[in-house]
């Protein structure tokens, strides 16, 4: 027996069944432990140590902004100028060992440290420091 209906044509000699039939089974939750490598901090002591080397150049630069008005005008108007060469140049002149790569943007100076020329991929300290919105 076939009704129309509309546009849709029913058949009704065959049971509506579900489009997908219920799942009657259900696994048992199992978890099972990762095997990790054995531990072994010594190049992440030996990064550390790299580390604090940049960090301690992050630091002067830092403080040379912070304690010295002077410094920190010429370097934002060299920066907005987009005179990286001075700009690294004032930089250098703090007696820092790292050099870092800097950028800048509309809101401020990027500098990236890294100690890449030991060890590629050792340490990257990345420092933003903002002077406008």
């Amino acid at each position: 027996m076939i009704i129309k209906e509309g546009t849709i044509t029913l058949n009704h000699n065959y049971p509506n069944y579900p489009m997908y039939p219920p799942n009657p089974y259900q696994p048992y939750p199992f978890s099972y432990s990762r095997q990790y490598q054995p531990v072994n901090p010594s190049l992440f002591i030996q990064s550390a140590n790299k580390t604090l080397v940049i960090l301690k150049d992050a630091e002067k630069i830092v403080e040379k902004i912070s304690k010295s008005e002077d410094f920190s005008k010429r370097l934002m108007t060299f920066a907005q100028q987009s005179k990286l060469n001075e700009v690294k140049k004032m930089i250098s002149s703090i007696g820092v060992k790292t050099i870092p790569i800097i950028r800048f943007t509309p809101s401020g100076l990027v500098l990236n440290f890294s100690n890449s020329k030991s060890e590629p991929n050792c340490c990257l300290l990345q420092l933003k420091i903002r002077w406008g919105q």
